[in-house]
């Protein structure tokens, strides 16, 4: 069962209508589908949650109630459902559409695909759930390039380090992803939600915060929204210029 995420701005900007809408689109999955794939109809992946939609000038209420959750229902409800997930990432796949990827179990990606996770570039703090999400699929080492230096990660690179599982030509992505999903089809349905299950608690052991820092981090993140640098991080982002922060 196919389920592709649309944008008007091409970049599968997971905006709040996005997010319903996935969200419906896996209340409505067929009875008998075994696997679903999950395609972006734009340029990119998915280049995260809608920074536009937050208003010019920064609606910071807006941001609190959309940007602050630590838990995003569209990632806890792909990791609960029963059939296996594969994510067709043809492009940038950043910040929550990088978690989008993540949340999937298998990840075949175009050669010119790119990850990233460009919250302080924006002057944001990611979220716990988040960041235990990412630390699950991603090594220590590079987890902190891509948040303490605002790294980006090739296809290929990824593929070297094992959280995605394929790359092809751009332009065979199409059909190469529409083969791995029916490769996961072929498979005993019981025997696949059964190993689903087992490789997601595996995962889950992985990462994880004690309750201390977790705290501190979300209190982090609340103040940075109401902060000089996420209204500069913003301004910069649609103005298509270098982020001035002052650290305020």
């Amino acid at each position: 069962h196919r389920i592709r995420i649309v944008h008007p701005d091409h970049r599968g900007a997971l905006s709040e209508s996005v997010l319903s809408g996935l969200m419906e689109a896996l209340a409505q999955t067929p009875s008998g589908a075994r696997c679903l794939l999950l395609a972006s109809c734009g340029e990119a992946f998915s280049a995260g949650y809608d920074i536009r939609a937050l208003g010019a000038p920064l609606d910071v209420e807006r941001a609190t109630r959309t940007i602050a959750p630590d838990r995003v229902a569209l990632f806890d409800e792909l990791e609960r459902q029963p059939l296996p997930v594969v994510a067709a990432v043809n492009g940038p796949a950043f910040g929550g559409g990088l978690e989008l990827a993540l949340a999937c179990d298998l990840r075949i990606a175009a050669s010119s695909a790119t990850f990233g996770a460009p919250a302080g570039r924006l002057g944001l703090v990611y979220s716990p759930g988040g960041l235990e999400r990412l630390a699950r699929e991603i090594p220590p080492g590079v987890m902190a390039e891509l948040f303490l230096a605002g790294s980006t990660v090739s296809a290929e690179r990824a593929y070297a380090l094992g959280f995605v599982g394929r790359v092809v030509a751009d332009g065979e992505l199409e059909t190469e992803s529409v083969a791995l999903a029916a490769e996961v089809a072929e498979l005993a349905p019981r025997s696949a939600r059964a190993h689903r299950k087992a490789l997601r608690a595996l995962r889950a052991g992985r990462a994880g915060m004690s309750e201390e820092p977790r705290a501190e981090l979300d209190r982090a993140r609340l103040a940075g929204l109401a902060s000089p640098d996420f209204a500069e991080g913003i301004a910069a982002f649609r103005e298509h210029r270098r982020a001035r922060f002052s650290g305020t």
